[in-house]
């Protein structure tokens, strides 16, 4: 089948056999500058459409992070993010930070404003990447959530659903500071679907959403704007041998040397 394309039709009247237009130099400028607006325009279209797209990359820290409202154990990982001041008819995210060891997940956000039941209520989400492939699980925000946390309680979205089933496992923990502008909370690495029991974590990188909706459930405040924080697991650090240790093995490298030349001065 063969396209038809569009005519262009000529104004009433226009003699188009015999004369021959030249332009004139304004009018070659007046081209050359709306092909360059043109592709400016198009430029920016194509920026903005992958802004929603763009990730937040998130330092891999391996810490041992204990749930209680005191927050000096967080004082050597780095900083994640920083949320610009939002509504204040949703949760105001304002800096966040991420950290892991063997067992566990941690995340500490602060808050612009005071919220009491920050996490404890139906309108703070956390939306996790399981897998870190955006194209799976529930889209929101520029991720694919295979997991939801709301309340304190896990809903499974690998399927692409919002609640498609209980999470197993959860491990989750909650802790905030006496004026309500910090909290820290802890979720389970062996978190696991009560559908198949197969892990939420089975991949060492995934993406956090944080996402907070106003009391009529509109999205209304996102940490990061979109894409998630992305972040692999830490391992844990092999330890460097001590002081005293190496002081130790010198010692006895010695005894064991002077041994050896006192064996061989008397043979």
């Amino acid at each position: 089948m063969s396209l038809i394309q569009p005519t262009r039709q000529n104004p009433k009247g226009a003699d188009t056999h015999n004369k021959v237009v030249t332009p004139n130099r304004n009018q070659n400028h007046m081209k050359i500058e709306n092909i360059l607006k043109f592709v400016v325009m198009v430029g920016l279209v194509y920026a903005n459409g992958h802004e929603a797209a763009a990730q937040t990359a998130v330092p891999s820290t391996f810490a041992n992070i204990t749930i209680d409202g005191s927050f000096s154990d967080w004082a050597h990982v780095p900083l994640a993010y920083t949320a610009a001041e939002g509504s204040s008819a949703a949760i105001q995210y304002d800096n966040v930070y991420i950290a892991n060891d063997a067992n566990d997940l941690f995340i500490r956000v602060t808050l612009y404003s005071p919220r009491a039941d920050a996490f404890a209520n139906g309108l703070d989400n956390i939306f996790i990447d399981g897998d870190g492939n955006a194209s799976t699980g529930y889209q929101v925000a520029g991720i694919g959530s295979e997991m939801l946390i709301q309340n304190g309680s896990g809903y499974q979205e690998k399927g692409g659903g919002f609640n498609e089933g209980a999470i197993n496992n959860l491990g989750w923990s909650l802790a905030g500071s006496g004026d309500s502008l910090d909290f820290e909370f802890e979720v389970s690495l062996a978190a696991a679907y009560a559908s198949n029991s197969a892990l939420v974590f089975d991949g060492s990188t995934i993406a956090v959403q944080l996402e907070g909706d106003d009391t009529g459930f509109n999205n209304v405040a996102f940490a990061p704007s979109s894409g998630g924080f992305v972040y692999t697991l830490a391992t844990a650090p092999v330890p460097e041998p001590s002081t005293a240790g190496l002081v130790c093995v010198g010692f006895g490298l010695l005894i064991l040397t002077r041994r050896l030349i006192r064996q061989y001065q008397t043979h």
